[in-house]
């Protein structure tokens, strides 16, 4: 799995202005079961997306569409760990 780490590079109104396309993004990857959860940080200054990869370089391919990278909005950084539990409801899709 990747865990993809986004700090917010921009001031929140540029985020906020991209939110909608964004979710679309994701909203397309938890469709295919690629992204496992998301969300923000509770400071919101950035937030994590957990992908069903063993390949930075799959992921770094798939955060190319998302328009926070489009529009150069967050720095990022991708972290491979190797499962070694999982919950069951995640086993079973």
């Amino acid at each position: 799995m990747i865990i993809v780490t986004a700090t917010f590079k921009k001031p929140m109104q540029e985020i906020l202005a991209k939110l909608d396309e964004h979710n679309k993004f994701l909203d397309n990857y938890f469709a295919r079961s690629k992204f496992l959860a998301s969300g923000l940080f509770e400071d919101k200054t950035g937030g994590i997306i957990l992908v069903m990869s063993d390949s930075i370089e799959e992921t770094k391919n798939i955060i190319k569409e998302d328009p926070f990278y489009i529009h150069d909005l967050v720095d990022l950084s991708y972290t491979f760990f190797q499962a070694s539990k999982l919950s069951p409801n995640l086993t079973t899709q």
